[in-house]
This record gives C-alpha cells, structure tokens and sequence, in this order.
C-alpha cells in the first residue's frame, strides 16, 4: 500500500511480475520484469509513493521516472527507507549471507544473520528509520543500538511496512 496520487490516502496496488503490470486502482503501468522486486517508496520526499524496482541479478534500482542506480549484489534483500530521517527514501540492501546492511550513500553495518529477516522502521522515533531483524526460530526482534524483545514463535512472519 501507498499513497500514490497524493491525495493523503493510503491506496491499494499490485505488481504482477509475469508482465510488469503495476494496478493502482485506477491506473495501470507496465514497468519491470519477471525477476524484479516491487520497491515502492516516498523517493522524492514528497508524500507520494512512486513506483520503482529491485533487479537483484544486476543491482539496479528503478524507478519509473527514470531515476537509476546500481546498488547491490544476487542474494540482496531490497531494505529501501528513510535512514537519516530527512523524509526521502532511499535504496539499501540487507546481505543475509554476512548480516551486512548497506544503506546507499550513506552507510554500511552488520547486524543479524542468514536466518534473519530485515525489518527495518521508525522504531523509536528518532532520525528515521531503523536498521532491524526479526529472527523467525526464537522471536525474537532486535532493533540496532536500540533494543531486542521476543514476540512470536518459530514459522511466525512479521507484519511491517
């Protein structure tokens, strides 16, 4: 969900990756491909979400404007959000296999694993958003430089953004 016409309402859509087809009702836009992930952000800062894509074989970041870059390797999960707190979204990378987070142009960690899911948000409400993991077989969710609770159990899924 997004809010994709600015309107200030959080509006449903789709992407079917099978033909690049993204449906905001009522709008329909054909950008991306089989292999690419949906990466819809507030890129611009502006209130509106735009559409955009992570092509994990390659790196790039897309989006539909136009705007690309090449950030990221096969194996990345797309971590975009707004890191330094300043309302505009940006690309980053989570790299289960080493815990690496890469935030573009602005920083790099290692925090959590290769069983770990990345779940970054505005956790605490300070400077954007936070770099963060929830690890399925325990529970347990721990936000970087913040702090770590356990809620939920093995084969639960977190519910985020």
């Amino acid at each position: 969900p997004g809010d994709y016409n600015g309107n200030g309402t959080t509006g449903v859509a789709i992407f079917r990756p099978s033909t690049g087809l993204w449906a905001l009702n009522p709008t329909r836009y054909y950008f991306g491909a089989s292999s690419d992930m949906p990466v819809p952000c507030d890129w611009a800062g502006s209130g509106t979400t735009s559409v955009g894509i992570f092509r994990e074989s390659t790196g790039l970041w897309a989006l539909r404007t136009g705007a690309r870059a090449y950030f990221g390797q096969s194996g990345d999960v797309p971590v975009p959000g707004d890191y330094n707190g300043n309302g505009v979204w940006g690309a980053g990378i989570y790299r289960p296999s080493s815990g690496l987070w890469a935030i573009y142009q602005l920083t790099r960690y290692y925090f959590g694993g290769s069983s770990d899911q990345p779940v970054p948000a505005d956790y605490n409400s300070f400077w954007g958003d936070d770099v963060a993991i929830f690890r399925q077989s325990s529970g347990l969710w721990a936000i970087r430089g913040f702090t770590r609770c356990y809620f939920g159990s093995s084969g639960d899924i977190p519910v985020t953004r």
